[in-house]
């Protein structure tokens, strides 16, 4: 039977009931959510564990912003926040400083167009202070809306007899001597979506231009997800705030994360960049679209929550910096941004492909009558004045906010807009149930089902020849392909289209093309039993090409598939005497070793996709360990890191010796070998058998493309 005085929530933390009100450990996004669903008292203390962030799935486990704001604005008071230090306080203030109160300095110059004039960019701090005032209470600080409260010795007291106590490896809640809830020190976040090996095939055949609505709600809604979207350009995606989890959700839709190759960040609300920090973590390193301006204050809030250094961060990304009045140009369209009307620094945009345009406002306050008293009372200049009021209505689709005013577009504003407007008109950033009736105003629909299709009638110059490239660059040993034979491959590369049910290679037979998957799923099956399935980016038919061997197995589409195939002699002409042709040769080899099967016992291994465990493969060696045999000494430079197959594997670090190492266990000095420095440890073989290593060059270089896995790895001399 449950405790009735405590409860797991579904995202993830503890709900206590206590005599000094209600009290939550850990703070997983969008917990608040689940205790509006629950039905219970929201709230008034917060606990924040030792660990703020979970490197493992990307996300914080101390999101204080939204039940913060939610108390102050909503409830009218302040809540408590306990944390284990005045460290951690420090860390919690700088959050806020950049969610709450924005940047304390200006963008710079150059992150504006040349030629864009000075009356036409927003006064940030004349614009911040102006929001940031509230009737009344006059200036807000982050005092106004928490009261830290620092455990002293591991104790802290929130109200009456009601204390936390922090402990090595637990959080209790107790009244006075008795123990109400006793929690581990860790916050655990439910499961991840169903793994590839689980899916149900879907295939989703995505727009040459258009916007899949994610999320359409705000951070207070219970019942629907936080605003973001994936905003398709030439058959690929762009992500847009994505919230938490959404590349799960669209991995089990049939959307392949290989797809979706950068993520377009407007500000640094939690309800905006807890998602889009989560992605960037994800399957391979991709594009991170924003100001500079906004940049540095994503890294400074993550680097608070995570602990790590803004340095660090800024390499687990390419940034693609924007500049306010000059196009950003993606697979032959265009991207045009804009600084928004927010309480922070905020971009919204409008995306031209072909013939067609979608503006997208991001948060933003549209309301003229607002922004007109704005401009009277000396806010902003008349040049900014005009683009605030002038609304973006000549667009084919548009998407815009109408979240809770004064912040946000009231649906007044909205609802004021031309018939012909608001036909072309979705809004985000509200509850469906808050979307007046009867004013030609309607919600945007969520989902893959509902995406909003703008194709248009003339597609951009050279965009077949993109779209071929962009397929090509899915392919890992092929992304850094030199621009020659790059060109040879557009030259013979040819696209297929085939129904569910084909057999596209059959087993035994010869091996006559190299194939990659452009859309739908290909399941592979050897002697009738069905060993994996590959997606969007995935390819095949490697093994038996370079081999020169019968098929392996039979690869056959589960849904429609659209692939592009290279015939054998022309795939080996553009590879050979390349690198690539090494490291492939290098992974065929590999995989009749079982390296694959091994990867499945590892936890973090096991959790890779199979484009992921492909490329791993391709840096793996496989060596015969003997008894006794050093594999690298403390004090030494370490230059391997080894998987472990049949062979036992000791360690001795400065704690000691550690439990001997079997099957499936990756170990290595991952600092060490990612800074060139002396190995704390040292590793001896202690039974014959089988190894895979992997040079510090190519696991550096592993890790580039897989910041995720390389965050898992930090600090790591050994993963089981």
């Amino acid at each position: 039977m449950s405790d009735p005085r405590w409860r797991a929530l579904p995202r993830g933390g503890h709900y206590v009931r206590t005599s000094a009100g209600a009290v939550q450990i850990g703070i997983p996004p969008e917990t608040i959510k689940d205790v509006m669903e629950l039905a219970l008292d929201v709230p008034v203390a917060y606990v924040l564990p030792r660990e703020l962030f979970d490197r493992r799935r990307g996300l914080s486990v101390a999101e204080f912003e939204f039940p913060a704001y939610y108390n102050f604005f909503l409830l009218k008071r302040r809540c408590r926040l306990v944390v284990l230090s005045r460290d951690v306080e420090r860390r919690v203030r700088s959050i806020f400083q950049e969610s709450l109160l924005g940047p304390s300095s200006g963008p710079l110059p150059t992150e504006f167009a040349d030629g864009c004039p000075e009356s036409h960019r927003p006064d940030f701090q004349k614009e911040s202070e102006y929001f940031r005032t509230v009737p009344g209470k006059g200036r807000l600080t982050v005092d106004d809306l928490i009261e830290f409260v620092v455990a002293e010795d591991g104790k802290a007291k929130i109200d009456g007899d009601v204390t936390i106590e922090f402990g090595s490896d637990s959080i209790v809640v107790r009244e006075g001597a008795l123990e109400v809830a006793s929690f581990g020190a860790t916050v655990h976040l439910p499961a991840r979506a169903l793994t590839d090996h689980d899916l149900v095939a879907h295939s989703f055949l995505a727009p040459s231009f258009g916007v899949t609505v994610l999320g359409a709600s705000h951070g207070f809604d219970p019942s629907g997800k936080t605003t973001g979207f994936l905003l398709w350009m030439g058959g690929r995606a762009l992500l847009v705030d994505p919230p938490t989890d959404a590349t799960d959700y669209l991995r089990v839709r049939g959307v392949a994360p290989k797809t979706i190759d950068g993520v377009i960040l407007t500000h640094c609300h939690a309800d905006h960049d807890a998602g889009t920090f989560q992605k960037l973590l994800e399957e391979s390193q991709i594009s991170l679209y924003t100001t500079p301006h906004i940049l540095g204050s994503f890294l400074r809030k993550y680097s608070a929550l995570s602990g790590l250094s803004e340095d660090l961060l800024r390499r687990t990304f390419s940034f693609h910096p924007v500049r306010i009045g000059a196009p950003v140009h993606v697979r032959g369209g265009e991207l045009w941004f804009r600084y928004t009307l927010h309480s922070i620094p905020t971009i919204g945009f409008d995306a031209f492909y072909g013939n067609r345009s979608i503006s997208i406002s991001a948060d933003t306050l549209y309301d003229p009558e607002r922004i007109t008293a704005m401009y009277e009372a000396g806010v902003f200049e008349r040049a900014r004045y005009e683009a605030l009021v002038a609304f973006p209505e000549h667009h084919s689709a548009i998407l815009h906010e109408a979240g809770i005013p004064p912040l946000h577009t009231p649906t007044t504003a909205l609802a004021a807009l031309p018939e012909d407007v608001k036909k072309r008109l979705y809004l985000v950033h509200i509850a469906a149930k808050d979307v007046p009736q009867g004013v030609g105003l309607r919600a945007a629909r969520e989902g893959l089902e509902h995406t909003i299709r703008v194709e248009p009638s003339s597609t951009p110059r050279f965009s077949e020849a993109i779209e071929l490239l962009d397929n090509f660059a899915m392919v890992d040993f092929l992304r850094d392909l030199p621009l020659s034979r790059a060109r040879s491959l557009l030259q013979v590369a040819r696209r297929m289209t085939l129904p569910a049910g084909e057999t596209i290679v059959k087993q035994g037979t010869r091996g006559d093309s190299f194939y990659i998957i452009v859309h739908g799923t290909v399941q592979i099956v050897k002697d009738g039993k069905p060993l994996k399935r590959y997606r969007a980016g995935d390819y095949f038919g490697e093994m038996a090409i370079l081999l020169d061997q019968p098929r392996s197995a039979d690869a056959i589409s589960l849904t429609d598939v659209e692939l592009i195939a290279v015939d054998r002699n022309d795939f080996l002409a553009v590879l050979r005497g390349s690198e690539m042709l090494t490291r492939l040769e290098r992974l065929v080899r590999v995989r009749d070793e079982g390296a694959w099967e091994l990867l499945a016992k590892n936890s973090v291994l096991s959790a890779l996709t199979s484009a992921q465990k492909t490329q791993l493969q391709m840096y793996l060696v496989p060596c015969q360990a003997d008894d006794d045999q050093l594999l690298w000494r403390a004090g030494d430079i370490p230059k391997h890191a080894y998987l472990v197959d049949d062979a036992v594997v000791t360690m001795r670090g400065p704690e000691g010796e550690l439990k001997p190492f079997g099957s499936g266990a990756f170990l290595g000095e991952v600092d060490a070998l990612r800074t060139g420095g002396p190995a704390p440890s040292s590793a001896r073989v202690t039974r014959t058998g089988k190894l895979f290593s992997i040079e510090s060059v190519d696991l550096a270089r592993f890790f580039e493309d897989n910041p995720g896995v390389y965050l898992s790895f930090l600090g790591a001399r050994f993963v089981e």
